[in-house]
Order: C-alpha cells, then structure tokens, then sequence
C-alpha cells in the first residue's frame, strides 16, 4: 500500500478510518449499500415474514440503519471531518507539518486534549507506528476487529 493511500486509511491518532462505521467508503458502507441493493422492496413483505420469525417486525429499523450505514459523513480529519469534533490532533499535525503525532519532536511530552481512554489508546497507536512503521501498523489493525 502506499504512503498516500495509508495516509487516506489512517488518522494522525492511529484510528483506522478506512474501516470506519461513518466513512462510506469503508467496508462497512459498502456492505450496507450492496445489502440494500440486494433487499430492495422486502419492506413490502417484511410483516408477511414477521408472522413466521418476530425478528422480521422491526425491518424498518434494520433499513435505517443500513441507511445510515450506507451513507456515512466522515472521510476521516484529514479531509477535515472527524467524529469527534473536539479533537485537536488534526490542526496540531498541520500546523508542526507532520502527518502522525510520532513524528512530531514534542510527542514524548504532548498532551493531545483527550478523554484519558482516547489519549492512552492515541499514545499507544503512535508508539506502535513509530516501533513497528506505517505499513506493519496498518497490517495490524487490519487483523484486528474494527470495533
């Protein structure tokens, strides 16, 4: 994989954002998007199949969700959007010009601003990336359940 396409994948805090239940060009959206193709009018015959298996009464929830799934808002902070919209590592590493917090001469000593889960989860994802490189990180995570 390349630099650039690893740099699409994953954000400056180690966070797969190529995996991402809201970006929908993660596997998660495209799967949504290609179930729904596939499933296209069974809202019709969803309360006829709810009398053989209950699950089937709430299908309209189901294809919210796929919806929602399908059609997620964020491409990851690079590209200026992130989830959590309180997050400052975006604007650091623009602003010291690197494009992983590790990278950075001050990431021994910073505080990224994060709830303490966040931050030791960032930390750890940096020092792995630093240890082990971009490219076996994102083979790591890639093995790893998104969620």
């Amino acid at each position: 994989m390349t630099r650039e396409a690893l740099l699409r994948r994953i954000a400056p805090c180690g966070l797969d954002c190529g995996r991402c239940l809201d970006n929908p060009e993660s596997p998660i959206g495209r799967h949504a998007r290609a179930l729904r193709r596939e499933l296209a009018g069974f809202g019709r015959r969803a309360a006829f199949f709810a009398d053989l298996d209950p699950a089937f009464g709430v299908y309209a929830d189901f294809e919210r969700l796929l919806e929602r799934l399908g059609s997620g808002g964020c491409r990851g902070c690079r590209h200026g959007q992130c989830l959590f919209a309180d997050c400052r590592v975006k604007d650091c590493i623009t602003h010291r010009n690197v494009d992983f917090c590790f990278e950075c001469q001050e990431f021994a000593t910073c505080d990224p601003g994060l709830p303490p889960a966040l931050a030791e989860r960032w930390r750890n994802a940096n020092r792995r990336m630093q240890e082990k490189g971009l490219a076996s990180y994102a083979e790591f995570l890639a093995a790893q359940p998104r969620y």
